[in-house]
């Protein structure tokens, strides 16, 4: 990028990396949160003059990061042990993970981190419990360039006798129709139903749960099937999208509307952001379950019924976590994540690793691929990956607690977790 510049070019770019910040001429700060609550330049000059601006979020890590949660590393309740694995840049690996604690995995691009976490580590998984891979089942792969993953060796040596469940949290959409949102994925929508169904309108008009849901023929617009737009095909140009003109993109027949619960018909219960909905369902504990879980990850700015095909990765992954922790915690799942920071501010990834070190302490396994080096040094328990990338990578360098791992002469990683452990 600097010879880009001196090149004599310009470049704007998008950036949560505070490293990447100190190396610009100039910043432009948006905020000071999301969503709705977002919106405006709080900031734009030399990056010192930024240390001046009290809203901004981002000041606070750029000129001295808040100060993070200390712990001592957890002690294992037991050790997974992975035999022999191949995959990829992969040959004859054994690794060791942790149970009950939260480890990072690092390495440099291309070291082989998600070969061994991501594809490896679940196929073993799911052959040792006798289930079937369906990772990507809610995916829509075009045969053309459909290309055969290469086959996983190996075994699962030891450890399984507490792990019952896996869980893969990765940044795939949570759906890939303007029908899928954040209230029907995470089960919400089947509360907020049941409550307007409960009503004493509804009940007079026998109308049920079904009724108050989009999919269903009997509640929604005719006009536009509970879309809530409409497609103009055009002959030599991309389609476009406008609000259907009968329900005005509310998606409901309008005896469906009349139906209200504490003041709100369903489509404007959909129109509540989270943080608006907490306030609106305080007294509704199976709803609160929910909305407490994609409140405190940070989601708090996002819309009920909006449409997960306008929902980022970061955000897919941060609502499938949230989904995740409103279930009752029962300490005998593996959770994997690959680069959960990727995308997220500063003050994003805090909230996250609350959340994952809950899920630790509540007796469950906690593996991530990570590059955030902030992260790394909250883990438990570090596994690099190198030294190199490719063909000179594919070897576990040095394994252990971050303090350990910020010494080793082996890993690349040693000298960036070093400066951020001081």
């Amino acid at each position: 990028m600097r010879r880009l510049k001196v090149a004599g070019n310009s470049l704007f770019v998008v950036e949560h990396d505070t490293q990447t910040m100190r190396q610009a001429d100039w910043i432009v700060d948006v905020g000071p949160a999301a969503g709705e609550h977002g919106g405006r330049v709080l900031y734009s000059g030399p990056p010192d003059g930024l240390a001046g601006i009290s809203t901004s979020r981002t000041a606070a890590y750029l000129f001295g990061a808040p100060e993070r949660q200390q712990h001592a590393p957890r002690e294992p309740a037991g050790w997974l042990r992975l035999a022999h694995v191949s995959r990829n840049n992969l040959h004859c690996v054994d690794a060791e993970i942790p149970l009950g604690c939260f480890t990072a995995v690092t390495g440099v691009s291309g070291s082989g981190k998600s070969s061994l976490i991501s594809q490896a580590l679940p196929d073993l998984l799911n052959r040792h419990l006798g289930r079937a891979d369906d990772s990507d089942t809610d995916e829509e792969r075009d045969p053309l360039f459909a290309v055969t993953d290469a086959p996983t060796e190996g075994r699962i040596a030891g450890g399984m006798e507490t792990v019952r469940r896996l869980v893969r949290v990765d940044q795939k959409p949570i759906g890939r129709t303007p029908r899928s949102n954040l209230a029907t994925y995470t089960g919400l929508f089947d509360h907020v139903r049941k409550l307007f169904a409960a009503t004493p309108a509804a009940r007079k008009r026998r109308y049920t749960a079904g009724r108050f849901s989009f999919n269903v023929a009997q509640g929604r617009c005719p006009t536009c099937e509970g879309e809530g737009f409409v497609s103009v095909e055009l002959l030599f140009l991309p389609s476009v999208y406008a609000p259907c003109s009968a329900c005005h993109g509310t998606r409901y027949r309008p005896q469906t509307l009349e139906i209200t619960w504490q003041g709100r018909n369903i489509a404007e219960v959909l129109d509540l952001t989270v943080d608006a909905a907490c306030d609106f369902f305080a007294k509704e504990a199976p709803a609160m379950r929910a909305l407490t879980a994609l409140r405190d990850i940070g989601l708090g700015y996002l819309r009920l019924g909006q449409p997960a095909t306008e929902l980022s990765g970061g955000e897919a992954q941060r609502i499938k976590l949230a989904t995740e922790l409103q279930r009752a915690q029962r300490g005998d799942t593996l959770y994997v994540l690959d680069e959960p920071t990727n995308g997220l501010h500063s003050a994003d990834v805090d909230r996250l690793l609350v959340q994952l070190q809950a899920l630790v302490d509540a007796g469950n396994t906690v593996v991530v691929v990570e590059h955030d080096m902030r992260v790394v040094a909250q883990a438990d328990w570090v596994i690099d990956i190198g030294p190199g990338a490719g063909d000179e990578g594919g070897r576990i360098v040095a394994c252990g607690p971050p303090a350990i791992i910020a010494t080793s002469t082996a890993s690349v990683t040693a000298a960036y977790l070093a400066d951020e452990l001081g």
